[in-house]
C-alpha cells in the first residue's frame, strides 16, 4: 500500500517545505521535513507521557549566563552549560515511523509516492500518521493498493556533503548555524560545542542532513571507518557508527538511531567531552 499526492506541480512551495528541491530528478527519495506534527513523528523519535507512574528524575541542560563573586564587590559573568536535576512523569519513547517519499516524473507531470506499507493492524499508526502528514500539508492524499512494484530507480538522498578541502571552523560553524535555526539557544550551543570538538579531530568530510535529516551532521573519518553523527534535536546524543559511508548514507532515521548499529552513544551531558575523547582514543571498552 502506498500513499501519495498527484500532480505536485500545483504545490511548488509546499513541495519544497516537504523536503524536495527543484533540481531533484525522477526517483529522488527523501525523508520528509518536519513540516507538521505528523511529519515530526515520522522524522524524529517521539514519546507519550504516563501519569499513572511515579515521577522520575531527569537532567535538564540549560545554556545561560550567571554571575560569580570575584571579590572586592566584583561580579564576573560566566556563560556555560548548567545541568539541573528535575522530576517529570514517565515517558515511553518510540522510534520515528521513517516513511520515505519518492518523486516520480512522468512527462510533464510529477507526483510523490510513499514507501510500500503493509496494510495491517500493526501498521495502523504508521498509515494514519502518513495520511495525516500529507493531508496536513497538501490537503489531499491518494491511496494505492496495487501490488506491482514501480520500475523507477530510487536514489535516497539524505545528506549534502561539503566539497572536499580544508575549511576553517568558522565556515563549518556558519553552515551548522543555518541548520539550527528555529531551535533553542541551549540546543544550538550544545551542537556547536560538540561539532567544534569533533571537527578539531580533522575528519575527511562533513555531511549535512537535508529534508527530514535537517539538524543532523556527520563527520567522516574514513581511514578509521568511523562516522560521528551529531544533532540539534532534543533528548538526543552523539552517535558513533562503524560502517562504510555508502551504507550509512542510505540508512533510515530509525535504523541510524537503533542500538544495533552503534559503536557508541555519547549522552549530551557534562561528561560528553571526556567520553568523546575516549572514543577517539579507542578506549571505549
Amino acid at each position: 500500500m502506498r500513499l501519495g499526492v498527484e500532480d505536485v506541480g500545483r504545490f511548488e512551495g509546499k513541495l519544497r517545505a516537504f523536503g524536495f528541491k527543484e533540481t531533484d530528478e525522477n526517483g529522488t527519495t527523501i525523508l520528509p521535513s518536519g513540516v507538521n506534527r505528523y511529519a515530526k513523528k515520522n522524522a524524529e523519535p517521539f514519546f507519550t507521557v504516563d501519569k499513572s507512574l511515579p515521577l522520575e528524575d531527569y537532567t535538564q541542560t540549560v545554556y545561560w549566563t550567571r554571575y560569580e563573586w570575584a571579590g572586592k564587590g566584583q561580579l564576573n559573568p560566566v556563560t556555560d552549560f548548567s545541568y539541573i536535576k528535575k522530576q517529570r512523569y514517565h515517558r515511553d519513547y518510540f522510534a520515528p515511523f521513517s516513511v520515505r517519499f519518492t518523486l516520480i516524473v512522468d512527462d510533464e507531470t510529477r507526483c510523490i509516492v510513499s514507501d510500500d506499507i503493509l496494510f495491517s493492524e500493526e501498521n495502523h499508526g504508521k498509515l494514519l500518521n502518513t495520511a495525516n502528514m500529507l493531508l496536513g500539508l497538501f490537503g489531499e492524499c491518494t491511496v494505492d493498493f496495487a501490488e506491482q512494484q514501480s520500475n523507477v530507480k530510487r536514489v535516497t538522498v539524505n545528506w549534502d556533503i561539503l566539497p572536499k578541502g580544508e575549511y576553517p571552523w568558522s565556515i563549518v560553524k556558519e553552515t551548522l548555524g543555518n541548520l539550527t535555526k528555529g531551535h533553542t539557544k541551549t540546543r544550538t550551543e550544545m551542537m556547536l560545542r560538540n561539532c567544534e570538538a569533533i571537527y578539531a579531530k580533522h575528519p575527511d568530510f562533513v555531511a549535512y542532513g537535508r529534508s527530514g535529516f535537517k539538524g543532523y551532521a556527520v563527520f567522516g573519518f574514513t581511514e578509521r571507518n568511523l562516522y560521528i553523527l551529531e544533532s540539534v534535536m532534543p533528548n538526543n546524543a552523539t552517535y558513533v557508527l562503524e560502517n562504510d559511508w555508502e551504507t550509512i548514507s542510505q540508512l533510515s532515521k530509525a535504523e541510524i538511531l537503533s542500538h544495533e548499529l552503534h559503536k557508541a552513544r555519547i549522552i549530551h551531558s557534562e561528561n560528553w567531552q571526556k567520553n568523546f575523547d575516549k572514543i577517539m582514543e579507542g578506549k571505549n571498552g
